[in-house]
């Protein structure tokens, strides 16, 4: 069955592209006999609905983006919240049957909220921050590589920063991180 619909999607994929050159030509030769000042007004008028579908689409994607902003926001407050608390010892080793509700609640919270409104990178960074936790591996830099995915998901730039100076802000020593 599925070699089937290989079959006649790639013949419906050929269809499409005969019909579409077909009716660019029937186009391209219409668009000829035209006369000349005819055929500038259409190509400008062309040209400009094609600006505006443009401007329209762009300002859409950005009033998106603007809308999922403030919950962006939340749930990355509540990974700063976390790292926070783990940077001032607030967070001892835990065994996994000694994990305290509250923090199982905002880590769930957190899931939550990076299906929902997390980018691609945010969701990679902090993947590779959960295997970096249970593994004991270098936390606070795999810390600083999901700040760095949060900024640029808001819109930030990195451009100037350096590996773990984001991290460094939440220490009581920023040198202390090498």
């Amino acid at each position: 069955m599925e070699k089937k619909q290989i079959i006649l999607g790639g013949i419906a994929v050929i269809v499409t592209i005969i019909l579409g050159l077909w009716t660019f030509y029937a186009a391209l030769q219409w668009f000829q006999s035209l006369n000349a000042s005819v055929a500038a007004a259409l190509i400008t008028a062309f040209l400009g609905l094609i600006g505006l579908w443009y401007a329209q689409w762009q300002s859409k994607t950005r009033d998106i983006a603007e809308s999922h902003r403030a919950n962006k926001i939340k749930v990355y407050n509540v990974f700063f919240n976390l790292v926070e608390k783990y940077q001032t010892d607030k967070i001892d080793e835990f065994s996994d049957e000694n994990i305290p509700e509250w923090l199982k609640k905002d880590f769930q919270k957190l899931n939550r909220g990076l299906i929902l409104w997390a980018s691609p990178g945010v969701i990679t960074a902090y993947l590779n921050f959960r295997t970096t936790a249970t593994s004991g591996g270098d936390i606070l830099n795999a810390a600083d590589t999901m700040y760095r995915e949060i900024r640029k998901d808001l819109g930030n730039s990195n451009h100037q920063l350096r590996t773990g100076d984001l991290i460094r802000i939440g220490l009581k020593d920023p040198n202390e991180l090498k």
